[in-house]
């Protein structure tokens, strides 16, 4: 079966309950992230997820009445920025075999405007990919970003890298229907038996929060 671009948005938009997928032809407007942009910004010795993470810190420190530590706010806002194309190619791949391009100039995202995940994602081309292409896109666009990015406190490779694996894990296991859920899997590196994270979001570091059923803290 052919697809197009705009039906594996849909198939996207329809399994994954937080966030919207869209089809435009550039950056929907001033609010939208523009990953190429992001990682660009961060090549280049920015820190273009800076505000992101402060506004995160600020909203745990009111919520908890603490000072949240920093790694915190650092690592979800990296797990929030992978999420973009691992939940595009995760999910599409899963599904149809197929995927939509998902490199830095492929992907646009806003975020919510109070929880501040991406809530919106926004695919800038049609282009059509094998799971195979896509897995070679999802590692060289999230590599590109984890390698530049500088969130002011020491996130070791097994953190970083760890996530993108934890959020394909996820994205592909979404879907009710999976035909390609194996084949996927395989693409992208990832075993569907496993049942705790590689990646740790310290979120167990706040009061009166315990480390969640899939904490890596469990091996």
């Amino acid at each position: 079966m052919t697809y197009s671009v705009r039906r594996l948005a849909d198939i996207v938009d329809d399994t994954v309950a937080w966030v919207s997928v869209r089809v435009a032809d550039s950056v929907p407007g001033p609010e939208w992230v523009s990953c190429a942009d992001v990682v660009a910004e961060q090549q280049a010795g920015g820190d273009p997820t800076y505000g992101w993470r402060k506004t995160v810190g600020e909203d745990y420190g009111r919520e908890y009445a603490i000072e949240p530590p920093v790694q915190i706010a650092a690592m979800i806002t990296l797990m929030w920025y992978v999420q973009v194309p691992t939940i595009v190619a995760g999910v599409a791949a899963a599904v149809t075999g197929m995927s939509p391009d998902v490199s830095p100039s492929s992907l646009a995202f806003r975020r919510h405007p109070t929880a501040h995940y991406p809530v919106e994602i926004a695919l800038l081309t049609d282009k059509v990919v094998t799971v195979g292409e896509a897995a070679a896109q999802v590692d060289a666009h999230t590599r590109a970003f984890l390698e530049s990015y500088r969130p002011e406190v020491k996130l070791g490779s097994l953190q970083r890298f760890g996530a993108v694996k934890d959020e394909l894990w996820q994205a592909i296991r979404m879907p009710e229907e999976a035909p390609y859920a194996d084949q996927a899997a395989a693409a992208f590196g990832v075993s569907l038996d496993e049942k705790l994270r590689i990646s740790c979001c310290y979120f167990y570091a706040l009061p009166n929060i315990k480390a969640c059923s899939t904490c890596p803290r469990f091996r």
